[in-house]
Formats: C-alpha cells, sequence, structure tokens
C-alpha cells in the first residue's frame, strides 16, 4: 500500500512529518522542499500533474477540488496541531490506502470522513 499512495504535502504540513513519512516508506513530495511559496493553485496543478494526494491543514483545499479535480485531498483538521498528532492523524487517513483518491478526506482527531470530489 505504501508504494502504490503518493502524497504531496502542503507547505502547512511542514518538514519534520515530511520525513517522517519518508523514513516510513511513503513516496512523499513537499512544496516546503520542492516550491515554497507556490500558491494553492499550483499545489493543486502539482498534485493533478502527478498524480498525487494533497495532505494539507487548509480547507480551502476543499474549494479548489470542485474546481480543478485533483487525484485526492486530505485536510487535517486537528484541534491540537503538534507533529506527533499530524503524523498520527496523516497515518490513520493512510490506511485506507487507494479509497483516499478521488475524495475529499477530512481527518480530526477521533473521525474520518470522506465526499468524493465532483468538478
Amino acid at each position: 500500500m505504501r508504494q502504490k499512495l503518493k502524497l504531496l504535502l502542503d507547505e502547512n504540513i511542514g518538514l519534520k512529518v515530511y520525513h517522517e513519512l519518508r523514513k516510513q516508506g511513503y513516496h512523499v513530495q513537499s512544496i516546503l522542499v520542492e516550491r515554497r511559496g507556490a500558491s494553492d493553485e499550483e499545489v493543486v496543478e502539482t498534485a493533478i500533474r502527478r498524480g498525487k494526494l494533497i495532505v494539507t491543514m487548509d480547507k480551502d483545499f476543499g474549494y479548489l477540488a470542485q474546481a480543478y479535480n485533483p487525484p485526492g485531498i486530505i485536510i487535517l483538521r486537528l484541534r491540537d496541531p503538534r507533529i506527533p498528532n499530524r503524523i498520527k492523524a496523516i497515518l490513520r487517513a493512510l490506511s485506507l490506502g487507494e479509497q483516499l483518491y478521488g475524495y475529499i478526506t477530512v481527518v480530526t482527531e477521533t473521525r474520518i470522513r470522506k465526499r468524493p470530489i465532483t468538478p
């Protein structure tokens, strides 16, 4: 499963999360590393070109999904957004595997909600 999932981390996810996911064997890229300062639209376009799931804490990506139809979006909505909690929430979402593609997935400390991306 880890090899199939391709992730693109938004800047707000941070480098420590990026390094931890890579260490755990996920195919992950970070906007913070590759295109720091990219607009949200550029992030979505990059995800589309590369077939990647966007991981972000920015709820505006839910609106952008309707306009751009990216492969999938994981939005973290955490009360406590410290690094360990971000990692834990992302790993919980990633346990859904291929089911993340085609959906906006909202992850909180206690729930995971999915809704289809419809252009």
